[in-house]
């Protein structure tokens, strides 16, 4: 059996779509060349600035691992530089208080100097020395409490009897002024009396006007006994939060030297 040959208008209509198809091909294969060439054209035109921008890139890194490293060394000597003014500063706290007490030594040392002067002087007379002078707030404005200790300075006289003179210099708006124990009504006792044969502890509790100031504290003894020497010192203004308690090393130091 023959079969019929294609009709002319199918066959046209196959070249044309194969025409179409290969014309595609070409223009794919055209585009293609065309965008492989403007890459390799725009990557050699970038290729320079990409390089520059990277070796920019490097620079910046090292650049910020320098200021880290910086930063770092400074935070170390900030350290350094606190540690050393805290050093200082104990330093200067520990002298300070070394000075105080070399001071106070001497002050001590020239009030026996003093005392032994005057007892060269005086001939076989005595004298009774006051020390370890405590003065303490009691908590409320003006309210203060006090201990202080006598002792003879040439051990052997008999006990000895006398009052002591304790009074508060200072300053109110009439100007200076001293006070004493008497003229404080709140003082407690109102009169402090010597009765020792080596050692005597003494203490008690005043409050001040309103209106004075103090600015020293003197300290009389008035011994009733002719063989010893009226004496009085003057001690500066100088309250503690510590609570004025000397007796118990005088005790002791009594005790060593009995």
């Amino acid at each position: 059996m023959r079969t019929n040959p294609m009709p002319d208008s199918l066959r046209r209509l196959s070249y044309r779509l194969l025409a179409g198809g290969f014309y595609a091909v070409l223009l794919a294969a055209a585009l293609w060349t065309g965008f492989e060439f403007g890459q390799k054209r725009v990557t050699s035109l970038l290729e320079p600035q990409l390089a520059a921008l990277d070796t920019e890139r490097l620079e910046l890194v090292a650049v910020r691992d320098a200021l880290r490293s910086d930063l770092a060394e400074a935070v170390r000597e900030q350290v350094i530089a606190e540690r050393s003014r805290q050093i200082d500063r104990e330093t200067a706290r520990a002298l300070t208080q070394q000075l105080k007490a070399a001071q106070d030594a001497r002050l001590d040392l020239s009030r026996e100097l003093l005392y032994l002067k005057r007892l060269v002087q005086e001939g076989d007379r005595g004298a009774i020395r006051v020390h370890d002078v405590r003065l303490v707030s009691d908590g409320r404005p003006k309210a203060f409490r006090y201990a202080f200790a006598l002792t003879q300075v040439v051990p052997g006289f008999a006990e000895t009897r006398g009052h002591i003179r304790f009074e508060i210099e200072g300053r109110n708006p009439s100007g200076a002024v001293t006070l004493s124990l008497a003229d404080l009504p709140s003082a407690e006792p109102r009169a402090l009396p010597i009765a020792l044969e080596y050692l005597q502890s003494l203490s008690g509790a005043f409050e001040l006007p309103g209106d004075f100031e103090p600015t020293g504290l003197l300290i009389g003894v008035e011994p009733s006994d002719d063989r010893l020497i009226p004496t009085s010192e003057s001690f500066p203004w100088a309250p503690t939060t510590e609570a004025p308690s000397p007796s118990g090393s005088l005790e002791e130091a009594a005790s060593r030297d009995s």
